[in-house]
Parts: structure tokens; sequence; C-alpha cells
């Protein structure tokens, strides 16, 4: 029994081991394809516009996502407690979620740390708007913006638009939650395909709560379509494109830093 209990151990090191080498070579070849995503998003919009543009984007990008970014990190902050599934299994015998999913998490994650500070920073962008709106005043005057030549798009991703604050409120609401959803939606898909928790599930684990953030912060659109508006299209692209980016490619770096013990 004991020759077979140490083969057995043997073979599941092995195993382990090839797994986490393959794991590490996909980590590397996505790091490389997300990096020429980036390349091609940034030479496509500096090349047809200008790279004045592509700042532009890449600051309204990061004002958009903002309440959904700290959302998420803030679910690990404030989390533990009942997990959301109550233990219970799904039909294919798993967990539904798992035991780090839990309300605290879900529901105090945005409502303590997300909401909150997402509205500091944007009363902060309201009270220096004064200041704020001379750049892009100055660059549409120059000609420097050929696809972000209006100041609507700066007082939208700034202010909340048309809408104001209120408008604003809803968006950084709605996204923040939408961050948890997301969170939660992955971990189920995680689940399902029996990953094991601190496995990577390559890109859904970097995009679950990104997607679903901008799809609840569409949600006020619904019901008031002219004041609030949709987020520009480049703007969720770039999205889509930079948060699994900075994760993979971040956590590579840290990986032959030898900071990490793995590239995920």
């Amino acid at each position: 029994m004991n020759r077979l209990s140490e083969k057995k151990e043997v073979e599941n090191t092995t195993t382990n081991d090839q797994l986490k080498k393959r794991n590490v070579r996909l980590t590397f070849l996505l790091a490389i394809i997300f990096t020429c995503f980036l390349l091609i998003d940034f030479l496509y919009i500096s090349l047809m516009y200008s790279i004045f543009d592509w700042i532009a984007l890449l600051i309204f990008s990061l004002l958009f996502i903002f309440p959904g970014y700290i959302s998420n990190a803030g679910m690990v902050i404030v989390g533990g407690g009942k997990p959301i599934d109550g233990g219970r299994m799904w039909r294919d015998g798993g967990r539904i979620l798992g035991d780090h999913k839990t309300w605290n998490g879900l529901i105090k994650g945005p409502l303590y740390i997300g909401i909150p500070l997402s509205i500091v920073l944007f009363l902060i962008f309201r009270v220096l708007w004064a200041y704020i709106v001379q750049i892009p005043l100055k660059g549409i005057k120059s000609g420097v913006y050929l696809l972000y030549n209006n100041l609507y798009y700066y007082q939208y991703y700034f202010l909340g638009g048309s809408a104001g604050f209120i408008g604003l409120l809803l968006r950084v609401i709605f996204c923040s939650y939408g961050a948890s959803i997301g969170d939660l939606v992955g971990s189920f898909l995680k689940r399902r395909f029996s990953i094991k928790s601190g496995d990577p599930f390559w890109v859904i684990d970097q995009l679950d709560f990104v997607v679903f953030s901008i799809l609840f912060a569409l949600i006020p659109n619904l019901f008031f379509p002219q004041p609030i508006l949709l987020p520009d299209l480049n703007v969720i692209l770039f999205l889509i494109i930079l948060t699994p980016s900075v994760s993979i490619i971040a956590n590579t770096i840290a990986y032959f830093l030898n900071l990490k013990d793995v590239p995920w």
C-alpha cells in the first residue's frame, strides 16, 4: 500500500509539474498576444487620428471602468463570512461558487469601497474642472484631437455628461455592482470547468468583472437614453484589451523577476 501511495504521489507531482509548465508557456504566449493587441490599438488610433486621441482614449477608459476596478479589489478586502451558495452543489457535483464568494464581498465591496472612492474621485474632478477643461479646450482649438474633438466627450467621462452628477452616480453604482456580479459569473464558470481555486482560468479571470461592469453601466440607458447616452465603442474595445493585458503582462514580468512563483 505504501508503494502504491508513493507511486500515486509521484504521478500526481509529475502531472502537476507538467500542468504548471504548460500554464507558464501559455502565460508567456498570452503576454505576447496582448502586447501585440495593445500595440495595434495604439498604432490604429495614433495613425488614423492622433496620439493625443489615444491618450484621451486611455484616460476615458480608466475613468469609465474605475468603479469596477476598485469594487473588484474591494470584494477581496471586505470579503469573508457566509458563502453566497451556502455550501450547496451544482448538478455536476461541484460547488456552485465556492467558499471565497461571500455576501460581504458582493455587497460591501462596491458599497464600502468601490462607490465611495469613485464618488470622491469624481467630486475632485468636478471641483477642479475649471482647470482640467483647459487642456482639452486648447487641444480642440489647436486641432490636435481628430477623434475626440468635441468637449462633450470630456464632460461625459469626467462629469457625467448632460445628465450631470445623477448620471455619473448611476454609472458608478451600476459599474461597481456589475463588477461584483461578473466576478461571481467567472467563479461559477470556473467551478463548472473543474478549475481549482488559484489555478488560472485564462482571460475569463481578467475579463469577467470588466464585461459585466460595462454591461451594467449601460442599464441606465434603457430608461434615460438621451441624457445618459452610451460610452464610446473605442473605450469598450480598449478596456477588453487593456484589462487582461495589464494583468497578464504584469504577472509575467513579476515571474521573470522572481517576485512570484507562478505567472498568474
